[in-house]
């Protein structure tokens, strides 16, 4: 599975967060170093599998245990944020995900 990002979602990164302006709802959020991690590797196209990879080889690549909640963890972040339609469900034909905004 893969995500893109929401088209109504205007979001930049700065400082190692991601601030993101939510047009449908009017609503701003800053994702912390860590979320923001993850939104730019899905900003990238990265399936959700490579994501959470990525995330246990970064945080948890020597303990098994810890690498099972990591994954567990980000899945459960990247369903959360879709939940919201800041992400949602693409198609596995990798797509140009939209940049940060000026």
């Amino acid at each position: 599975m893969r995500y893109r990002i929401a088209t109504d979602v205007v979001w930049m990164a700065d400082d190692g967060e991601v601030r993101l302006y939510d047009a449908g709802s009017g609503e701003f959020q800053t994702l912390n170093s860590t979320a923001a991690e993850l939104w730019l590797l899905v900003s990238e196209g990265r399936t959700v599998d490579a994501v959470v990879a990525e995330t246990v080889r970064r945080y948890a690549l020597e303990d098994t245990v810890q690498a099972a909640v990591v994954a567990r963890d980000v899945r459960d972040f990247l369903d959360s944020l879709a939940g919201q339609g800041l992400l949602l469900a693409a198609d596995t034909t990798p797509s140009p995900a939209p940049g940060p905004s000026a």
